[in-house]
């Protein structure tokens, strides 16, 4: 279980994709004294200046008690597919030992997600639980078929997007947005809102 976790390995794509496809997550573990590892790959340059990019998911980040932020320099939008982003992944995955590996689905309509979606598969071979979430650029093909209670993390999910201040004119990144599919993962499974993630791998054995 997520909630047991002691380590926990984030992958986004570009900044602000942890906190929008996981964050409420995070910030439950995080309560519950996980420590989170979060990894970007690119700098999200393309929608903005890339410092302040990056900023501002470490400080969303840190609403959600997580710490340890890294990012890569691959091209936004041009995520590769390759040894070289493998491995880049790869290096976190043995630093840390992580229980979980939360990271794209592969079923999205954006190529840096689909990409980090395939690539996680591969560097993260090993790990006992790899799970995908969704972001607002999801293709009908996610599919989710595990489900993390956010209830008591909404507030808190929606101030560590607040951060985001330069991207505040996306509409995903609106509060009614949010709520509204917390809200929506929530009632497919009796609670009151929910994160949604589809099982890529999920092991479980005698501790």
């Amino acid at each position: 279980m997520v909630f047991r976790s002691r380590v926990i390995l984030a992958v986004g794509a570009h900044p602000d994709d942890i906190e929008l496809g996981c964050g409420g997550t995070l910030c439950r573990t995080a309560e519950l004294g996980a420590r989170t590892v979060a990894v970007f790959l690119t700098k999200g340059e393309l929608s903005g200046d890339a410092e302040i990019r990056m900023r501002e998911s470490r400080e969303a980040l840190r609403v959600l008690g997580v710490k340890d932020v890294f990012f890569g320099d691959f091209p936004d939008t041009e995520v590769p597919s390759c040894r070289k982003s493998i491995d880049f992944l790869e290096q976190f995955f043995i630093k840390y030992q992580p229980d979980v590996v939360l990271t794209h689905t592969v079923n999205d309509v954006h190529q840096d997600h689909r990409q980090a979606g395939w690539i996680s598969i591969t560097a993260f071979r090993n790990a006992l639980k790899l799970l995908a979430y969704e972001t607002p650029r999801v293709s009908p093909g996610f599919t989710p078929n595990y489900f993390v209670d956010i209830s008591s993390c909404v507030d808190s999910k929606w101030t560590a997007l607040k951060c985001h201040l330069s991207q505040k004119e996306k509409r995903y990144l609106t509060y009614e947005s949010m709520v509204n599919l917390a809200s929506f993962r929530g009632r497919q499974v009796n609670l009151a809102a929910a994160e949604a993630f589809e099982v890529v791998r999920y092991i479980e054995t005698k501790p």
